[in-house]
């Protein structure tokens, strides 16, 4: 009987380390291995709850191989794992039910006492894995192989923990995707700050003509983008949807930017609104000259033209940023990565549109 939560991560590495390891280690041991939980799921990233428990968690882990021992001893070693693991650990069952295709293929710890065991022991090689989590087939990544590459896809490989290494080629991958490559970083951050630049006067200009929830999605939008920078400016890969706000909310900026972008939720007046999010960008703005990355850049509020809406002058920050990138991404549109381009989605301006058509088709 379960008598309190415990993290998944914290789990697996238990059943690992006082299940699995002894396993291997009587009936394997001259195998070379490297025993981890990382990918999909939200125990990898350190977010699961006791609610995460109802779907697609429990007992598993990956184990990774070379290449001559995966064809050698693949179906043998699942075959050990089926006959040799007991039937629970901690109260969990270790058997799992088959990939529901009515339920997105999710399975679910099952009770079971007798036969053999349908475990979650994952095994691959690292190549194997980087296919399948990125579609990789090569690590020496240009700048564009880079821009291609899944934010959310990235994080799930770095994520989580190695439990045990003898083998040490996923621990040297994981090293070399830990971020992005410095001219793609600062190519990034300034493909970000021209999706604000296109929309900053948007929030304003539909508060101004008063339509409010346009304001209002606007402002959101806005948001996200600053979000999103935010991210990039503290170095880490950005989630998918679900874990965006949690993950957000543990950078080291957002002490005093979630404050803000909270108060703009809430905030009734477009006017108000507009001003809110100028302190936005201009904290972004402070944080981004400490890293050096360019000269120092000072921006104040300013008025969008003659109008009585507040914008910061982004255009400064952009000529400043274009001036760091090199080849050969000073040659190609500030569309940014796959992730901030198809994020952007129905609402890529004609401009970016078709700066983005004039590349791809390259």
């Amino acid at each position: 009987m379960v008598s309190e939560f415990i993290p998944g991560l914290k789990l697996s590495e238990m059943f690992f380390h006082e299940v699995v390891k002894e396993i291997l280690e009587t009936e394997y041991p001259r195998l070379k291995y490297t025993a981890a939980l990382i990918g999909r799921g939200s125990e990898a990233l350190g977010f699961d709850d006791i609610f995460s428990s109802d779907h697609h968690w429990g007992l598993r882990l990956y184990l990774f191989i070379d290449s001559e021992s995966y064809d050698m001893h693949y179906d043998s070693l699942n075959r050990l794992f089926r006959t040799k693991l007991p039937y629970e650990f901690k109260g969990h069952s270790i058997n799992w039910s088959l990939p529901d295709p009515n339920d997105a293929g999710n399975q679910f710890p099952q009770f079971v006492n007798e036969g053999e065991v349908n475990h979650r022991i994952e095994i691959f090689t690292v190549e194997r894995y980087l296919k399948k989590q990125l579609n990789l087939e090569k690590t020496n990544l240009t700048d564009i192989d880079w821009l291609l590459l899944p934010e959310q896809k990235l994080l799930e490989l770095i994520s989580g923990k190695i439990f045990f290494d003898t083998f040490g080629k996923l621990s040297k991958i994981r090293d070399k995707l830990t971020y992005f490559p410095e001219n793609v970083w600062k190519y990034k951050i300034l493909s970000e700050w021209e999706y604000i630049g296109e929309e900053i006067a948007f929030a304003g200009r539909t508060g101004e003509i008063g339509d409010e929830l346009g304001s209002k999605i606007e402002s959101s939008r806005l948001i996200r983008y600053i979000m999103r920078l935010a991210y990039l400016l503290n170095k880490k890969y950005m989630p998918y949807e679900k874990w965006f706000g949690t993950a957000f909310s543990k950078l080291k900026i957002a002490e005093k930017l979630e404050p803000l972008l909270l108060a703009i939720f809430i905030e009734e007046d477009w006017q108000q609104r507009d001003k809110l999010l100028c302190e936005a960008y201009m904290l972004l703005v402070e944080e981004q000259n400490k890293l050096e990355i360019t000269t120092k850049i000072i921006v104040e509020p300013m008025p969008f033209f003659s109008r009585n809406m507040t914008i910061i002058d982004v255009q400064k920050v952009i000529d400043e940023l274009k001036k760091t990138i090199k080849p050969p991404l000073d040659s190609i549109p500030p569309i940014g990565s796959v992730d901030q381009l198809l994020e952007v989605g129905g609402g890529l301006s004609s401009k970016f549109a078709e700066k983005a058509r004039n590349f791809y088709e390259k």
